[in-house]
């Protein structure tokens, strides 16, 4: 009765249809990827991209962050993937560049391998196209630009805006509402000139909301703190994750105000504690530097923060749960598992359902013996007969 348990069990377990059985291994189907780097096209009015992938690709491709998924057109021929992406209609990110003057165009192109999720596989291209100002400043529209960024001036000042996962980690992506991040402006070649940072907005989509003002000081204390400045030329601060209902879609951007410094030799810094004034219109000559954040993505839904009250412990004996020929031996613990409790009641139950599959079948296949051997015998009382 074991060996025929044992031998309905693997059946049950390697049943493959009306075809037989087949319990080997698949092999594992090749994963797709991307061939190189991508080729990117700065156009005056468009983006143009081509990749290519290891074999026929099966996937999508789409633009992110974008408002409006159907802006861009894609051509995929077998392993050959080719974007274009406009900037109007799919309202590209721009932001202005002092050193060289011209404009910096910034698109995130996610490739995903599978044709309805996505996956561990997929890869996420961030793409940047300089666009250099007109030496006659006559034309408003912009020149065909480089994929690459513009080069780096050595004397005038440059100043950028990242949004990190922690003070000097990794720039921020996705997060979730109630996420602790920093906020960090750096500038470079500033000289002697002290950084503050002045009239910050949270734009997502078409709307914009302020969050620091011409004075640099906060406008909402409850979600963004006064900023931190450590020297000339960092300022920082950590923020709790806050966004707008409209859009999942934000970034920040802000205005770099770079102030001489005091006579005393420290730098000025804004006075937010104090009753609020009216702007000094003298500090609106000193020069001043735009700049924005990458792109985030905000979970509307996933909310981080941790409860400060803890769970009670439980006052009652911890009960012992058993399966049906089977023990498991565990040492005893202060706390009972619901969970784990709840996992073994769902393992308990598939193996019942098992057991009584397995039952029933060696049941028909006892009883289909019985009647074949019971037709042998009276086959051959029969020929005894005859």
């Amino acid at each position: 009765m074991n060996w025929r348990f044992s031998q309905l069990l693997l059946l049950l377990l390697c049943f493959d249809g009306p075809g037989g059985v087949r319990c080997q291994e698949e092999e594992p189907v090749p994963r797709n990827e991307v061939l190189g780097e991508p080729t990117v096209s700065c156009a005056a009015d468009a983006i143009y991209v081509k990749l290519r992938t290891k074999s026929t690709f099966l996937g999508h491709v789409d633009v992110k962050y974008t408002p409006d998924k159907s802006c861009f057109q894609s051509l995929v021929t077998n392993n050959q993937i080719e974007i274009l992406i406009p900037h109007e209609e799919c309202m590209v990110p721009r932001r202005r560049s002092l050193h060289p003057t011209g404009v910096i165009l910034e698109v995130s192109l996610s490739v995903s391998f599978h044709p309805e999720f996505t996956t561990v596989d997929d890869r996420i291209f961030n793409m940047q196209c300089f666009h250099q100002k007109k030496s006659n400043g006559s034309s408003n529209s912009l020149a065909i630009g480089s994929p690459q960024p513009p080069p780096p001036d050595t004397k005038g000042p440059s100043c950028s805006y990242e949004v990190l996962a922690s003070p000097g980690g990794f720039p921020a992506g996705r997060l979730a509402l109630g996420q602790e991040v920093y906020h960090s402006w750096q500038c470079q070649n500033v000289y002697e000139s002290c950084i503050m940072i002045e009239s910050c907005q949270l734009v997502g989509g078409e709307e914009t909301h302020d969050v620091i003002d011409s004075s640099g000081c906060s406008k909402y204390e409850s979600i963004m703190p006064q900023l931190e400045y450590h020297n000339r030329t960092h300022v920082g601060a950590s923020v709790k994750v806050f966004g707008v209902s409209h859009t999942s879609i934000v970034y920040f951007a802000c205005q770099v105000r770079l102030h001489p410094q005091l006579p005393s030799g420290e730098c000025p810094k804004p006075k937010c504690n104090e009753a609020r004034k009216k702007r000094d219109d003298a500090s609106s000559q000193f020069p001043s530097i735009d700049v924005r954040s990458q792109n985030l993505e905000i979970s509307q839904l996933i909310n981080v923060t941790t409860p400060t009250v803890e769970p009670p412990k439980p006052t009652e004996p911890v009960v012992q749960h058993t399966c049906p020929d089977i023990h498991v031996e565990s040492s005893p613990v202060e706390e009972a598992s619901e969970s784990k409790f709840i996992e073994e009641e769902r393992v308990c139950a598939d193996l019942r359902s098992v057991l009584v599959v397995s039952v029933l079948l060696a049941m028909k296949h006892q009883n289909w013996l019985n009647n074949k051997k019971g037709c042998a015998v009276e086959k051959m009382e029969q020929i005894k007969d005859e």
